[in-house]
């Protein structure tokens, strides 16, 4: 009887615990970024709404990679981003489909990791990027953040 109280009070107790760790979540809300990316430029500056994250600052590629198939038409990358806001940092992975002969890109992006205020900060999206077949493209990153 007594091994069953002990059992009964641990499985609550877990229970408990499993539960608590979601209450502190936010809320999933809506977020827009929209950011002239350079294809020669370091950093470029970006602009977001939503008040998930800062309403402006700059953002860097951490890392660029052509991965999967490509063709004389499309070419598949893997792209990790780096925004930087005056409390915190973010880093977001991209899956982009570029088109060559249209110069626009679509994609889909996450959260991978932050610092500061966004360390726990969470989200998913996509990106359409409108190129000119020149040497700029505007990202519009469209989806929903939040922080664990």
């Amino acid at each position: 009887m007594k091994r069953r109280r002990i059992g009964g009070l641990l499985v609550g107790l877990v229970a408990t615990l499993a539960l608590a760790t979601n209450a502190y979540a936010t809320p999933a809300g809506p977020v827009t970024i929209t950011v002239e990316t350079h294809v020669d430029g370091f950093q470029d500056p970006f602009v977001s709404t939503g008040g998930v994250v800062c309403a402006a600052g700059v953002v860097s590629n951490g890392s660029v990679n052509f991965v999967g198939w490509q063709n004389g038409s499309h070419a598949q990358i893997r792209i990790v981003k780096h925004f930087e806001c005056d409390d915190g940092t973010f880093d977001v992975l991209l899956r982009v489909t570029l088109d060559f002969a249209a110069c626009d890109t679509v994609a889909t992006w996450s959260v991978l990791d932050g610092t500061g205020a966004y360390e726990a900060l969470r989200g998913a999206g996509s990106l359409t990027g409108d190129g000119d077949c020149g040497d700029t493209i505007v990202d519009a990153y469209v989806g929903s953040m939040h922080f664990d």
